[in-house]
Order: C-alpha cells, then sequence, then structure tokens
C-alpha cells in the first residue's frame, strides 16, 4: 500500500529551528521532526510514507516570492511534492501565481488565521481568478487553530466561496474545518472539494471522523499528519485501526492522492 502525506511542513535548514520553536510556542505543540527537508525524510521512513506534500504558508506578503524560489528548487524530488505560497496582500498575484506554475508548482497554500483573511471576501477574487487560469490548486487552512481564537476559514465561509467560484480546485485541510465539524455535513460533504485527513484523528471522535469520511465521499479524503506537529507513525496507525474496507482505506492513505497529484 503507497502512503502519501499531503500535509506537512519544512523550512531551510538555517530557518527551521527558529520557525519550529515560534510556531511551538504560540501553538503550544511540540514538533515530531526538526522541521527540515532531512527530518521529514527520516520521518517519513519511520511512518513507511512514500511521498510527502509540503505546505509553506508566507506570513507577510514580502515573504512570497522568498519562498517560492526555495519550493522550486524541491520540485522533482523522488518524495516530497512541493507547493507554493501566496499571500492575500501580495501587489500582483496574477503574475505570482503564473510564474509558480511555470517553475513546476502546481498548487500554494492559505490560512486564514495566519494571514488574516476572510474566504470569502473581495480581496481574494484575483487570487481565485489565477489559480482556476493557471490550473492551480489553493489548499486552504480551515476551521479554527490551536494558535488563534478567531475563526475566519468557517465551512460557511468556504461554502460560500464554492458557490462563486465552482471551477476552483481546493482542498480544506482537517476535515473542512478544524474543531468546526459540526457545520461540515450542512455546507461541504458531498461538495467538489478535497478533504485531508491532518490535525483531526484524536481530536474528532472516531466514530464521528469514519461518518464525516462517508458523508463526504471516501473518495474525497486524503491522508495528511500536519507534521511536524503529529508522529506520523501513530497518524498511520490510527487511521488503520478504524473500521475503513481495505479499499477505503487504500484510497486515504494514497490512491485518493495518487489522483489528486496527477491532476
Amino acid at each position: 500500500m503507497r502512503i502519501i502525506d499531503v500535509h506537512t511542513h519544512i523550512w531551510t535548514d538555517k530557518l527551521a529551528p527558529a520557525a519550529i520553536s515560534a510556531v511551538g510556542a504560540q501553538g503550544h505543540i511540540g514538533a515530531h521532526y526538526d522541521g527540515t527537508v532531512s527530518g521529514l525524510l527520516a520521518a517519513m521512513d519511520r511512518a513507511r510514507i512514500d511521498t510527502s506534500v509540503t505546505l509553506p504558508v508566507a506570513t507577510k506578503a514580502s515573504q512570497v516570492r522568498t519562498i517560492n524560489d526555495w519550493a522550486t528548487t524541491l520540485v522533482g524530488h523522488e518524495r516530497i511534492v512541493p507547493f507554493g505560497a501566496m499571500h492575500p496582500d501580495f501587489a500582483d498575484p496574477a503574475k505570482e501565481i503564473a510564474r509558480m506554475r511555470k517553475h513546476g508548482l502546481t498548487g500554494f497554500k492559505m490560512h486564514p488565521e495566519y494571514q488574516r483573511f476572510e474566504p470569502q471576501e473581495p480581496r481574494m477574487e484575483p487570487i481565485y481568478e489565477a489559480a482556476i487560469r493557471n490550473g492551480m490548486t489553493i489548499y486552504f487552512h480551515s476551521g479554527g487553530d490551536v494558535a488563534f481564537t478567531s475563526v475566519r476559514g468557517t465551512p460557511k465561509a468556504f461554502a460560500e466561496v464554492l458557490d462563486v467560484w465552482p471551477e476552483l480546485h481546493a482542498v480544506l485541510a482537517h476535515m473542512g474545518g478544524f474543531r468546526q465539524w459540526n457545520a461540515v455535513p450542512g455546507r461541504i460533504a458531498g461538495r467538489d472539494v478535497w478533504l485531508d485527513t491532518a490535525y483531526t484523528l484524536g481530536h474528532l471522535p472516531d466514530e464521528e471522523f469514519v461518518e464525516l469520511v462517508r458523508a463526504h465521499g471516501v473518495e474525497r479524503v486524503m491522508f495528511g499528519t500536519d507534521g511536524p506537529w503529529t508522529d506520523a507513525a501513530a497518524e498511520v496507525a490510527h487511521l488503520k485501526s478504524l473500521p475503513f474496507k481495505p479499499a477505503e482505506l487504500r484510497a486515504i492513505l494514497g490512491g485518493n492522492a495518487e489522483r489528486f497529484l496527477a491532476r
């Protein structure tokens, strides 16, 4: 069974120690690898994960190009699929999104809390337009975040985005809304959008997790760990312990992500 983790985080070797310290302190969470490429690969080996998608977050517009320049150096890596970054205050998102695509990036991450935006606000329209035009995926943090009391990326907000932008290719991390799961069945489940399991196992009761996966459709749910903030091996074991059929488990752990990444 091929295992693909669609939700991980890494930084350059120089930046990783400070980033791990800052994010960990802000969210009161511990890291399970050091945030470097080599640390991620070692964690993947321990968990027998074949491929990981890396998702950078630009907390300032000025960081976007630098992050994307580094992400492009990982394009073609045998085990890592890099995504880029975008920020709602970036001056010319259409140009940068086209540049990302030209250099082999197929998507980018956005985080409503760290970047202080509402998914349905007009400021996001040029980004959605450019993502659709360039065939790019937007990978959204959805729901709450352990480091923030605000919740901008609610299931309701993302449902409004999907209503207006039906061609948008998007992932809503954390099963459609961390700690907002009660709103996901009525707003998101069954819609043409991907969900991931990152930082959900153990936070959403197992029975409710399985129900939500099936309500949305097993074929649109992908395995993610949110590494380094979880133990990847434990996440794999937890998912395998749930009452999914073998074919469903294969799809969630890797088969769905293969289709997602082949787009």
